[in-house]
């Protein structure tokens, strides 16, 4: 639990012998006046206020949670970013040693996490579902609750600008990058996305590919014709200018509902883009998919240590916002959705009940989202 702690030189010392004095024969420190005696106790009352003082401001972290980690993707990623951020956040207004700590994917830090072997993570609402629920590539229902969204990820799929292809109904018989061996929760979206048109696998060529990165290769190479990618990344934004014509978002079809989607992918649901500089791609209003990005705990953390967090994200967000333009889209209101998959910290539920930022609708989605 989140405590207080005295600094080093105010705790208290054994007092050393008094020893007696060779000029007056009276013992070292002894005072030869009531005025004098008077002195040192009025010191230690100010030294006690103060000491007091310090200790009262002075938030920091029991010896669990004496270093805060935070698991995030690799080196380089907007997650790693973003975690580091966080990990500044807490560094500077907790005074603990936070770090973000980066790992080859999402799902490999949530089992840490479960375990008890990192604070902290950064994970999608697709893989926060999946984790919780204990549904495939996990083996188990893992202890991992939500502090706060940090951010919202439109999500789609591109094919070059004069391919033809203008509809998701127009993917049928094309090949598709579909399977991320590296991501099952991703997947699962892609096929969801398909779906809101009527294809299934028998209605394309399912291309299989290690990760993003590699299905954006596989287009730009024509290997594919259509891959999956995060909206107004960078990776899109250098296909797009490589490519000749440019790239082309095509929109989720017909059959698009928030329910569809969080029925075939949990934690996903539909977004509106409008066309601007951030998006290329995207020449008219355009329906994709999206989920969310958490700051999740383990069952491990506190709820006083949960609380204390969560209230520190939301008191220094539009810091955090400032420095991080990943962030710039999502008010400190925003931090509790309820569309969340798993359910909030306990300490995190009672800041947002105190915060005014708690609904009706957060309760029904807390029940809902409980095992």
């Amino acid at each position: 639990m989140l405590r207080k702690r005295a600094l080093s030189w105010a705790r208290p010392r054994i007092a050393s012998r008094p020893m007696p004095s060779r000029k007056s024969g009276r013992v070292t420190g002894e005072s030869s006046s009531p005025k004098e005696a008077a002195m040192p106790k009025k010191t230690h009352k100010i030294l006690a206020a103060l000491v007091l003082c310090l200790l009262v401001t002075m938030p920091v972290l029991e010896a669990r949670l004496r270093r805060i980690s935070i698991g995030t993707n690799p080196v380089g990623t907007i997650y790693f970013v973003v975690g580091g951020g966080i990990a500044k956040l807490f560094t500077k207004e907790l005074r603990v040693p936070a770090r973000p700590v980066p790992h080859a994917g999402s799902s490999v830090y949530l089992t840490l996490l479960d375990r008890g072997e990192l604070t902290l993570g950064l994970n999608t609402s697709l893989d926060s579902a999946l984790a919780y629920r204990g549904r495939a590539p996990y083996k188990r229902a893992l202890a991992v609750e939500a502090l706060a969204r940090v951010f919202v990820m439109p999500y789609g799929y591109f094919v070059k600008a004069r391919s033809g292809i203008e509809t998701m109904a127009d993917l049928k018989g094309k090949r598709v990058v579909v399977d991320l061996k590296g991501n099952a929760s991703l997947a699962a979206l892609n096929w969801a996305m398909l779906e809101t048109a009527g294809l299934g696998k028998n209605d394309i060529t399912p291309v299989a590919v290690g990760g993003i990165e590699q299905g954006v290769a596989a287009v730009t190479e024509g290997r594919a014709d259509a891959a999956p990618i995060a909206m107004g990344i960078p990776l899109l934004r250098r296909a797009h200018a490589s490519i000749p014509g440019g790239v082309r978002v095509i929109a989720l079809g017909p059959r698009a509902t928030d329910d569809l989607l969080n029925e075939l992918a949990p934690g996903s649901r539909t977004h509106r883009l409008e066309p601007s500089s951030e998006y290329v791609g995207v020449s008219q209003p355009t329906m994709v998919s999206a989920f969310d990005t958490f700051i999740n705990v383990g069952s491990h953390v506190e709820e006083e240590d949960a609380y204390l967090l969560v209230k520190t994200l939301h008191e220094n967000w539009a810091g955090l916002q400032d420095d991080y333009p990943a962030l710039s889209d999502l008010s400190a209101e925003g931090l509790d959705p309820p569309t969340n998959p798993h359910p909030y910290a306990a300490g995190a539920v009672r800041y947002y009940k105190e915060a005014e930022l708690w609904s009706e609708a957060n309760e029904a989605q807390q029940i809902k989202a409980k095992r």
